[in-house]
């Protein structure tokens, strides 16, 4: 397997695409100076050729064929000037020496510059044939000349004519194009950099801050967040929705920490719970088989206890599978109940099981609700036996309506709990009293835990206060939302509510702890 080479980086990217693109912009403005100033030249060229045949016709036409000097020429550097019929220079130049005189000036030129035909070389004149050159200006300010060069047919090939014209248009016009070329490129190059430092601001710094962030989290610092650009942009978006995910992952893993802490604490809070009969079970079981029970009255009393401590551990397995189930998606067998006359009946049974605390309803009449009313009816049962045994000697369960709940809330006379008992009353293995003695009667802490769970199931919730030495008080709310309007609640009518309940029904159920 090849070896991963690293790649470039964004940033770097850029900044190459940038300079290629600067190049590209230079590149294509030296090839257009280049090209226009050869076109200006051929321009040139044209009108020197244009030029030279004319000026060979007034030359011939002037011709001495007796002289060797073929029209009367003007030495270099004369102020000496002719009728001029254009704006070229012409003359002639002795092909022999290099020697050359001018016949004809430009009478408007605005310096006083003029070509130096001694730059010439007499090597270029061996092969008869036209040529065309630059030249040097010579006297005045710097400058150059475009001189055609033709044999003088009048002079046997001694003499050639030739013709020049100052390249001050084409050198001024090629300045003006790399001025305006320069500028332009220059502006190219600073809005290049502009975009190339936008870029970078919005889209590769922040991604680099990002990917710094990212590691952090890797690392397993959850604290920190991801920062974009400005809002709009792309780093921005993409900050926003991480941040969302790793929000949301930090909260998964906290909850599935305090999840696991509560497994932890409910694994030991039954193991603890369990241990108690376990021990007692295992005892009475040793010394049955050791013969230390040899009374009859022994062993009854073993026996007794012994099916005591399994009665609790079924209860408390019980228990702990009826909370694995709300645990896992409980199925309602939800039917429109009448949850007054639910609690009339829950009321009723309570004081026939515990005469010695007084129940009362209070209720201002039928309060239905879409419940699944088996459930509920333990739910209330748990409460209602939680204030019997842990209360003080009056209950009062009171039925109220709202447009879209019932509560129904009680409340007992009792010693109460510290706040802080009371924040934690509905989690499990949780009992009001800090000890585990069962002196009172109660129980393993289960009882408002499955209360907790049968009403988050109906969607409601469970609210307890307390006041150390004023009693305590259990609200219950459930979602009315009837199934059908008009139903028969399947639950009988309640009777008027009473200061205490009347005697038990026939099947009076089970009370929970």
């Amino acid at each position: 397997m090849s070896e991963a080479h690293p790649g470039l980086s964004l940033r770097t990217r850029l900044m190459i695409g940038l300079a290629v693109v600067a190049a590209i912009a230079i590149g294509v403005a030296v090839t257009v100076t280049v090209t226009t100033h050869s076109y200006l030249v051929q321009q040139l060229d044209a009108r020197l050729e244009s030029y030279s045949g004319q000026i060979d016709a007034v030359l011939l036409h002037r011709n001495d064929s007796s002289s060797d000097v073929i029209v009367p020429l003007t030495p270099p550097g004369s102020t000496e000037s002719s009728e001029r019929p254009s704006d070229a220079y012409t003359g002639l130049i002795n092909a022999t020496d290099g020697s050359y005189g001018f016949a004809l000036k430009p009478n408007t030129a605005s310096d006083d510059t003029e070509p130096d035909l001694s730059q010439l070389d007499v090597a270029l004149f061996a092969d008869g044939q036209a040529f065309s050159t630059t030249v040097d200006a010579l006297g005045g300010e710097a400058g150059e000349y475009r001189v055609l060069v033709r044999p003088f047919n009048a002079s046997g090939g001694t003499y050639w004519s030739f013709t020049a014209l100052s390249m001050d248009s084409v050198q001024d016009a090629t300045t003006r194009l790399v001025v305006i070329e320069a500028f332009g490129i220059g502006a190219l190059l600073a809005g290049l950099a502009l975009v190339g430092l936008w870029v970078i601001r919005l889209g590769i710094t922040p991604m680099r801050r990002m990917v710094d962030a990212s590691k952090q989290i890797a690392e397993g610092d959850m604290s920190v967040r991801l920062e974009g650009a400005s809002a709009g942009s792309e780093s921005h978006d993409l900050a926003i929705a991480l941040n969302g995910m790793i929000g949301r992952l930090q909260a998964s893993l906290t909850e599935r920490e305090r999840s696991e802490a509560k497994l932890r604490e409910f694994v030991a809070d039954a193991s603890h719970e369990l241990r108690t009969p376990l021990t007692t079970v295992l005892g009475y079981a040793q010394l049955y088989r050791k013969g230390a029970l040899s009374d009859k009255a022994d062993v009854d009393d073993a026996w007794v206890r012994t099916e005591s401590e399994a009665g609790r551990m079924k209860r408390l397995v019980e228990d702990m599978l009826e909370l694995a189930k709300y645990d896992a998606l409980p199925e309602l067998q939800r039917v429109d109940a009448d949850i007054t006359a639910l609690a009339a009946e829950i009321v009723g049974d309570s004081a026939a099981a515990d005469p010695d605390t007084e129940f009362a309803l209070e209720a201002d009449g039928p309060a239905i609700a879409a419940v699944d009313a088996d459930k509920v009816r333990q739910a209330v049962i748990n409460i209602v036996r939680n204030a019997a045994i842990h209360g003080g000697d009056n209950v009062t369960v009171r039925v109220t309506t709202t447009s879209g709940a019932v509560r129904i809330a009680v409340e007992d006379d009792g010693p109460g709990m510290s706040p802080e008992v009371a924040a934690r009353a509905t989690e499990r293995f949780v009992r009001g009293d800090s000890s585990r003695s069962r002196a009172t009667g109660g129980g393993a802490g289960l009882g408002l835990a499955i209360t907790a769970a049968i009403v988050d199931a109906h969607g409601g919730t469970l609210n307890v206060t307390s006041t150390v030495g004023h009693g305590t008080t259990v609200t219950m709310t459930i979602p009315r939302a009837p199934l059908t309007t008009g139903a028969t609640p399947i639950v009988r009518t309640a009777p008027s509510p009473a200061s205490t309940a009347s005697a038990p029904s026939a099947s009076t159920p089970a009370l929970g702890d």
